[in-house]
C-alpha cells in the first residue's frame, strides 16, 4: 500500500509527482481524441465511429483531469491556504 502523506512537505511532494502522470494521461487522451476525429471524418454519417472516438479519448482525459485537480488540492493544502 502506498505511503500516506502525513506532513506538508510530503503532501507537496505527492502533488508534484502527479504532474508527470497527469501530463502523460492528457497527452494520451489528446492523441486518442485526434484518432477519434479522424475516425469520425472517415466514418461519414455513421454513429459508431463517433462513439469509438469518444470512448477512446474519454478515460485517459478524465483520469488526467482528476490528477490535475488532486495535485492542485494537495499543493494548496500543503501551503495551508484556505479553500473557501
Amino acid at each position: 500500500m502506498p505511503h500516506q502523506a502525513n506532513t506538508d512537505q510530503n503532501l507537496a511532494r505527492a502533488g508534484v509527482k502527479q504532474r508527470a502522470n497527469r501530463a502523460r494521461l492528457l497527452l494520451i487522451g489528446g492523441v486518442l481524441f485526434a484518432v477519434g476525429v479522424v475516425l469520425m471524418l472517415v466514418g461519414g454519417d455513421e454513429n459508431l465511429p463517433a462513439f469509438v472516438g469518444v470512448a477512446l479519448a474519454a478515460p485517459p482525459t478524465i483520469a488526467g483531469l482528476g490528477l490535475f485537480l488532486s495535485g492542485a488540492i494537495s499543493g494548496r493544502a500543503a501551503q495551508r491556504k484556505p479553500f473557501a
